[in-house]
């Protein structure tokens, strides 16, 4: 996500105050279909940190100095492949058909997932992250079973649902899940993404699923923070199918995947996803392009019609440069949402831009529209195709994701030569570009150091190492961490296979692990 705050779904609050909140209870199983645990409901009065789309007064504008010397090399424009990137082993397979009634906010789930334990170690139970019980009153689990057995011993904790089995899973075994659950959405404003608002229903990490478990790790399920996201999670295989419980309604659905559509249902079928969303409107209008193969869809609203023009234009050009800078785009397709929300966020094969972004364009070049635009596409890359801890390592996907604004600008638009100070220098960043989104209360702070300096690094490893380095390790580390959780560890691993070139006062000036 391009510089947003995790509240909690909108209530940000201490967080030793959150985990005395998150108090355990037993789930019944089947036979009797309520709802379990305590949820954690938003906070009406809090007063979220403002989303700084302008520096503040009387901010000095500062160069980029070393680390962070500007880098005037025009970036390389290699043809980029048509295909998918070839898919991996992935452990998981997940099966969900839902049922929406649109108008009353409502959903029926029956879901089903399969799982292959790859973790090396023998599990005694699992772990599974289900966000919607984080808000009152949405989370309804009917049913669990544990290959057609009953699950017994449940425990849901805010969103950590722990499934005990019956029998020890060895490495290698394998097992299904099956659950039923019902979502009665919540209303949301503009600081949340999941529920629904006057024009929109978003579906987002609506499904409870496993969490990763890294060997010798345990389960890897971090609570939520006052800024930035939380969840990690695992690349998987997504068959969805989604049908409205009134088949006339005129509600048109965008999708991380394309659909096969019949009358008030649609089907999906996504390989090697971190997550599987959806947003629903009677509201919308569409524009598409294509873009290598890959078909771009804006979904809009009819008052901004020429902006989500411009949005999808640029979109296609950014998935074009990225894809002959890292590698083939990961997916069939993307979605750009204009969304009441008041920022930006990604998802697999879609991504949300707030509608301020629409109404504020005024048809320059360097504006949000745009550049949050194509910082949310960079993120099918660092976020999906890569994946990472986004709570205790953010900068993987956020810095590069900040930084591939900058290349996106220097390809496409090379007369624009004020990136630096629109989005960087005119911020002053400070701080560690590996803080955890735990360090900071303020959104600011977190983003100066995490976004901004990293970005800073970014293009001083590249002013030191050279262009062809630094490009064959950005494809290099794209492709051979494609579908897994890259750490900090990989990153320089990886680094260092294409360059001798020293770099210990790079990695002493911005980051606080001595990698």
């Amino acid at each position: 996500m391009e510089e947003k705050i995790n509240m909690l779904h909108g209530a940000p609050y201490n967080l030793v105050a959150f985990l005395f909140l998150l108090t355990a209870c037993t789930v019944p199983g089947p036979s009797a279909p309520t709802a379990i645990g305590p949820t954690v409901p938003p906070n009406p009065n809090a007063w979220p940190s403002p989303t700084p789309f302008s520096p503040p007064a009387n901010t000095p504008m500062i160069p980029v100095l070393e680390p962070g010397t500007t880098v005037t090399a025009t970036v390389p424009s290699a043809p980029t492949s048509t295909q998918l990137p070839a898919p991996v082993f992935v452990p998981f397979r997940y099966t969900l058909n839902a049922m929406l009634d649109y108008s009353a906010h409502f959903l029926t789930v029956d879901e089903s997932i399969f799982y292959k334990n790859a973790t090396g170690e023998t599990l005694t139970a699992l772990v599974l992250a289900v966000e919607p019980n984080l808000w009152a009153d949405c989370f309804t689990l009917g049913s669990l079973t544990v290959n057609g057995l009953a699950a017994t011993g449940l425990s849901l904790n805010g969103d950590r649902l722990e499934v005990p089995l019956a029998a020890p899973l060895v490495p290698g075994g394998t097992l299904n899940l099956s659950l039923r659950f019902d979502l009665q959405l919540p209303a949301a404003d503009v600081y949340h993404v999941f529920g629904y608002n006057d024009r929109q229903t978003n579906l987002v990490d609506w499904y409870p699923f496993i969490v990763p478990y890294p060997q010798g790790g345990g389960w890897l399920l971090h609570p939520p923070a006052e800024v930035g996201e939380h969840l990690t999670y695992e690349a998987a295989v997504f068959d969805v199918a989604l049908t409205l419980t009134d088949p006339t309604l005129p509600v048109t659905l965008a999708a991380s995947a394309p659909a096969e559509v019949a009358a008030g249902s649609w089907h999906y079928f996504l390989q090697n996803a971190r997550t599987f969303v959806f947003s629903a409107s009677s509201a919308y209008q569409t524009a598409s392009t294509t873009a290598e193969g890959v078909t771009v869809t804006s979904y809009y609203f009819g008052e901004e019609e020429a902006q989500a023009r411009v949005v999808l234009d640029e979109a296609a050009k950014a998935l074009r440069t990225f894809g002959a800078l890292f590698g083939p785009y990961p997916y069939p397709s993307l979605s750009i949402v204009e969304s009441p929300f008041y920022d930006g966020m990604e998802y697999d094969g879609l991504f949300f831009l707030s509608r301020d972004f629409y109404t504020a364009y005024d048809g320059t070049v360097l504006k949000y529209l745009i550049a949050i635009a194509v910082h949310e596409t960079a993120h099918q890359w660092w976020f999906g195709s890569v994946g990472n801890d986004q709570a205790l390592a953010p900068w993987l996907d956020e810095a590069l994701a900040t930084y591939s604004e900058k290349l996106f600008y220097e390809k496409n638009h090379p007369a624009v030569t004020a990136w630096w100070a629109f989005r960087v220098d005119a911020y002053a960043p400070t701080g560690w570009v590996d803080t955890d989104i735990y360090y900071y209360d303020d959104f600011r702070s977190y983003v100066n150091a995490v976004y901004l300096r990293g970005a800073q690094f970014l293009e001083a490893l590249r002013g030191r190492i050279g262009d062809e380095a630094f490009f064959a390790f950005l494809k290099d580390y794209a492709a051979q961490m494609s579908g897994k959780r890259a750490t900090g560890d990989d990153f320089f691993r990886i680094l260092r296979l294409h360059t001798s070139a020293d770099i210990s006062d790079l990695i002493t000036g911005f980051f606080q692990i001595p990698y």
